[in-house]
């Protein structure tokens, strides 16, 4: 899976300490829910497996939580919402300059009122 882009390869390092007939419940588990495991889904569910409390309950458990979303993701802003900030002749790039200019100006800003 981590070859076929399908998993991380941190979680797959977790999961590859599971037992054999444990890997064959994630995969089943996997294909039931279409979702892979996050690191932290599978740090649990290697921990679960060392300590014996791993079955097809808790591994349907863990999978099935909604998982966090990526933040490293990219995030998209509607051209329709944004267009009443800047005026029309604003190319894409420069709406985007000035966005991180006045994000940098707020960090900044919070940055220093977290400093006194």
């Amino acid at each position: 899976m981590v070859d076929t882009g399908k998993m991380a390869m941190t979680p797959a390092v977790e999961l590859s300490y599971l037992k054999p007939k444990e890997q064959e419940l994630l995969l089943e588990t996997i294909d039931s829910e279409q979702a892979t495991p996050s690191l932290s889904q599978a740090q649990r569910i290697r921990k679960l497996s060392q300590l014996g409390g791993l079955n097809e309950d808790t591994m349907l458990s863990i999978m099935s939580e909604q998982k966090k979303p990526d933040l490293s993701s990219n995030i998209v802003l509607s051209g329709e919402k944004l267009s009443k900030y800047f005026p029309r002749s604003y190319t894409p790039a420069q709406i985007e300059n000035t966005i991180f200019k006045l994000l940098d100006s707020w960090l900044l800003k919070r940055q220093r009122d977290k400093s006194r």
